[in-house]
This record gives structure tokens, C-alpha cells and sequence, in this order.
């Protein structure tokens, strides 16, 4: 998607105004990947990981111990134990998931938008990037998770903005999508206001996010590759190409609400890089409406802890 580039000072202070509305995600976050994605690891790693942050470890302590994990079983008491009860992809899943669940805190702004159906579509894209990350035997599956998940923080951003500023500025773009039936990133260079992809780069580039999440987040509205800057390796490149498809998905199964509801269909070429079939298509919907359903549990179960 080729566009005017952005005047980068109004970005920088954007993102100082910002500062104060999203906290910066915990170490543990990134430690949990690196240690999760190696296959030699083992619990102890895990459990070292964990005890580290005793305010995180108290909240994986209290999601092990709800009904939906802990069951009929006897109450989960320490790390080791969580550990066994949750498991690896798990843990690192609600590490992760509550560091970024306080940041979509907020009231409902306007009868279709609201943080809470932001929230829930970005953890359906990051069950879904996850799902056909391993669908396609790639390794890095967690880290597919990661980007999909924080893939739309600029929007999160946005919003927060708005309310420091009393402004609808988000809000008149998601209903510009809405009336033209574009995309929210259409409708914001339409209405000539802060991009969403880029604001939310910056935020994961301040917060010292990996190169993978940085890329994601900065170009996951920009389906040629010839025109994403500044790409790190063809891995980012390919799971760029993962989290769009992802995220079409997720939009396709109006699971959540993003701010738009035309997202564009990935393109054949899109497709033959993911080395994706057309008609493989269908397979893989399936198993992330599989996936999504369980993600509708979970986020049920978050609501509670």
C-alpha cells in the first residue's frame, strides 16, 4: 500500500504523548519466548523464567487455578505446579495475554467499536497466526502468536489518544470504513490522520519488541513485499505474509471487531509465498474456527481472573 511517508516528529511525539496510557510489556514476555521456542528447554528454565516476576507468576498461579484448567484437582500452589497443570505454550499464552489484556482497558465508545471487541479480535489473530504457523510446519509458531496479538496496539493507541485529547478523530475513521466499506487503514489515509501501523511500529520499537513483531506491526497492511522497508530477513517477510492472511481470517469469522469490516482478500501471490494452495483455503479456515472456539473460552476465563 504505497503512501505519503509519515512526518516522522508528529509520530515521535505522538508516542511520547502516549507513554503514560501503555505501560511497557514485562521482560518475562520476551524471556518466555526465547526460552519456550527452544526445544531443548526444560521446566526448571521455564520455572526460573517465571519466579522472576512474582506479580506475574501470581497471575498464571490464578488462571491455573480456575475451573477451566484447574477442574476437580487439587489447587495449584507454585510454579512448578502451574507449570504442569497449564503447560509450556500455555503459560507463556497468559504471561503474555494479561501483560497486553490491561492495556485494552475502557469504555465502549460508540455502538460498534469498543476496546473490548479490539481486544478479542487481536487475540483471535494471534490464534489464528499460530494455527497456520504450525499448519505449516514453521517453528517460530510462538512468535507468530506474539505478532499477532499486539499486530493492531496502534489502534489501542489511537483510542487512548483520543480520550487524552477528547477527540473522536479513531472513532470518525472506524465509521469512515464502516459508511465507504474500506479498511480502517483506507479511512485513515483518507481522513489524513496518524496510521495505525505506524504508530503502533514505533510503540513496539520503543518498548524493545524483537525485529519479528516490530516488522508485523509496521507493515501488516502491506501486501507487496517490494514495498516493506527496512525488513530484516525473508522470515519477517513470510510472517508478514502469515499475520495478514491471519488477520483476514479472523475479520472473515467477525470474530472481534477491528474498527473495519472489508478486509481484503489475500492475493494469490500472498498465497504462493505462504506456499499456499487456493484450495488448501478452506483446511485451514476450519482449524482456526476450531482454534477460535477455544479462544472464545479463554477469553471468557481472562474476564474472571
Amino acid at each position: 500500500m504505497n503512501s505519503l511517508a509519515p512526518n516522522f516528529d508528529y509520530y515521535d511525539f505522538l508516542v511520547r504523548q502516549i507513554q503514560q496510557k501503555l505501560p511497557t510489556l514485562p521482560t518475562i514476555v520476551n524471556e518466555l519466548t526465547n526460552v519456550l521456542e527452544n526445544p531443548d528447554s526444560s521446566t526448571f528454565a521455564v520455572e526460573d523464567v517465571m519466579v522472576s516476576d512474582a506479580p506475574m507468576t501470581t497471575r498464571i498461579l490464578r488462571v491455573a487455578n480456575t475451573n477451566f484448567y484447574r477442574g476437580s484437582r487439587e489447587k495449584v500452589t507454585d510454579a512448578s505446579e502451574a507449570i504442569g497443570t497449564l503447560g509450556f505454550e500455555k503459560i507463556r499464552n497468559v504471561a503474555l495475554t494479561t501483560s497486553v489484556f490491561k492495556m485494552f482497558s475502557g469504555p465502549s465508545a460508540v455502538d460498534k467499536f469498543s476496546l473490548e471487541g479490539l481486544w478479542k479480535h487481536c487475540l483471535g489473530v494471534a490464534s489464528a497466526s499460530r494455527t497456520i504457523a504450525k499448519y505449516l510446519g514453521k517453528s517460530w509458531h510462538e512468535t507468530a502468536y506474539t505478532c499477532g496479538l499486539v499486530h493492531d496496539i496502534g489502534k489501542v493507541a489511537r483510542f487512548k489518544l483520543d480520550e487524552d485529547d477528547e477527540t473522536e478523530v479513531f472513532l470518525k475513521d472506524s465509521q469512515t470504513s464502516l459508511d465507504k466499506k474500506i479498511s480502517l487503514i483506507q479511512a485513515e489515509l483518507i481522513n489524513q490522520s496518524p496510521r495505525h501501523d505506524y504508530l503502533g511500529y514505533l510503540i513496539c520499537k520503543n518498548w524493545g519488541l524483537s525485529k519479528y513483531v516490530e516488522g508485523v506491526v509496521r507493515w501488516h497492511h502491506e501486501p507487496n513485499p517490494e514495498n516493506r522497508q527496512k525488513i530484516a530477513s525473508e522470515e519477517v517477510n513470510e510472517l508478514i505474509d502469515l499475520v495478514i492472511l491471519a488477520d483476514w481470517v479472523v475479520n472473515d469469522k467477525k470474530f472481534g471487531f477491528s474498527g473495519h469490516e472489508n478486509p481484503e482478500h489475500p492475493s494469490d501471490a500472498l498465497l504462493a509465498r505462504l506456499n499456499i494452495h487456493p484450495t488448501h483455503l478452506e483446511p485451514i479456515c476450519s482449524s482456526v474456527e476450531t482454534e477460535l472456539e477455544m479462544t472464545e473460552d479463554f477469553c471468557k476465563m481472562l474476564d474472571d481472573v
